[in-house]
């Protein structure tokens, strides 16, 4: 009887041991698989993110080395491209070209991708904008690019280039003083019908922001020849602004710049 029970005992101690063993085994075979599973999941994360990333800074090589590398710096960061578009009442806060510009590089993009704010300073000049510091508008947005429409139009007639010039300056330094990390990119206002002094106004502009070293986009090459009454099917000509189609125009320009094919 004492053999039986202690059989049965040195059974029983080796069953247990061996459905302990079991389910360590099978906790540790599990443990690894997950754990596997895990490091695949996180590669594979890391490839897409890499892809992601690949495909967004082969998309932004037509813009200035400066604009390039605050976009690749925002994506390293995880996080939206801040971009702020400032301007006149040629740039409209809603239902203008901003907005059609937007819904491109959404499309391109991706959602969310860039994350884009605009402030529309109507009936200002560049006087007004300097004296007014609306540059602090902008650096309160963090912004990576800082597209600026200067308020041509609004002087012209009222302020000499050269003093336009000076408050544009004076515009970005206040900007960079409080965001040294924005990059500027300076385009001109919409064309106008049979202008004299207004194009050597923007002429003017894109040659200070050459010698400034500040990026510059000419939009007019992508409008009909301003000398041409065509050129009224894209700006009214009562107020000189942007039509629909004129809207459309600028931004489809502004996409070409900032979506390479």
């Amino acid at each position: 009887m004492r053999n039986f029970v202690f059989i049965l005992l040195i059974t029983a101690a080796c069953l247990s041991f061996t459905i302990v063993g079991h389910l360590y085994w099978k906790q540790t075979i599990d443990a690894t698989v997950q754990a596997a599973r895990a490091k695949m999941e996180t590669s594979g994360q890391q490839e897409e993110k890499a892809d992601q990333t690949k495909a967004i800074l082969a998309r932004t090589k037509q813009l200035p080395a400066a604009a390039q590398n605050a976009i690749k710096r925002a994506v390293e960061e995880n996080r939206p491209i801040r971009l702020v578009i400032a301007g006149s009442e040629s740039t409209p806060e809603k239902g203008g070209w901003p907005d059609l510009l937007k819904q491109t590089l959404d499309k391109a993009y991706g959602e969310g991708t860039f994350q884009i704010t605009v402030h529309e300073y109507e009936g200002l000049t560049t006087a007004d904008a300097d004296r007014q510091r609306i540059a602090a508008d902008w650096a309160n947005d963090k912004p990576d690019l800082v597209l600026f429409e200067p308020f041509l139009l609004n002087d012209n007639g009222i302020i000499v280039i050269d003093d336009t010039l000076d408050h544009i300056e004076s515009i970005i330094g206040q900007l960079k003083s409080a965001a040294p990390d924005a990059v500027v990119i300076l385009q001109p206002p919409n064309p106008i019908y049979n202008a004299t002094y207004y194009p050597k106004q923007v002429e003017k502009l894109e040659a200070f922001a050459k010698e400034k070293h500040y990026a510059y986009y000419d939009h007019w090459t992508a409008w009909p020849d301003y000398k041409s009454k065509e050129i009224d099917q894209y700006v009214d000509p009562e107020s000189d602004l942007p039509t629909a189609e004129g809207a459309k125009r600028w931004a489809e320009a502004l996409a070409e710049y900032f979506i390479a094919q």
